[in-house]
């Protein structure tokens, strides 16, 4: 959710809610279907534990000390999910 502007946050803000879709069943229960990454918590679990992962090597490693790296963990989502603007 980070953003380099204040027309990019009106952006995404619309973006997200217009992401989320309400569908009624017969028996008058309501459905919330969310199709933005920010609410797909598996794919995000899948990140945060592949980041672990990196962090554990780094312990393991001692690669953790170098001072050439800038101490950040980046991810690379496998999964490419374009943002919808409808």
């Amino acid at each position: 959710m980070v953003v380099s502007s204040r027309d990019e946050y009106e952006e995404r803000a619309v973006a997200l809610g217009n992401s989320i879709r309400y569908t009624v069943q017969p028996n008058g229960d309501v459905e919330i279907k969310d199709t933005m990454p920010l609410f797909d918590t598996e794919r995000w679990t899948r990140n945060l534990e592949k980041a672990y992962r990196m962090a554990w090597k780094r312990w393991v490693d001692g690669s953790m000390f170098r001072m050439s790296d800038d101490g950040c963990i980046w991810v690379k989502d496998d999964i490419h999910t374009p943002i919808r603007m409808d």
